[in-house]
């Protein structure tokens, strides 16, 4: 077996760690976020369910994702803003 003579430099690949979702928030348009979100769903639906989901169950599920998101994340953010500004009650 011979050894390769040209030296090939190393392919540097970002570890899929928590920061990649952060990466992917940074460079995709809204459009693709909510390609993304549906494609994951439909991955997650299709081995839960053991089947390929249908296109509605798809969009139930991305909405309900979508909607919880916002209300547990939304809910989250405000909170810290308004104990930072004061304006709520510590127990």
């Amino acid at each position: 077996m011979q050894k390769c003579s040209k030296i090939r430099p190393k392919i540097k690949v970002p570890k899929l760690d928590n920061f990649h979702e952060f990466w992917y928030s940074c460079i995709m348009s809204s459009e693709q976020k909510k390609r993304l979100l549906k494609a994951k769903v439909a991955v997650a639906l299709q081995r839960e369910l053991g089947r390929v989901p249908k296109e509605q169950e798809i969009e139930q599920i991305t909405l309900l994702a979508q909607v919880m998101y916002k209300a547990v994340l939304g809910l989250h953010y405000k909170r810290k803003e308004q104990k930072k500004s004061g304006q709520l009650a510590i127990f």
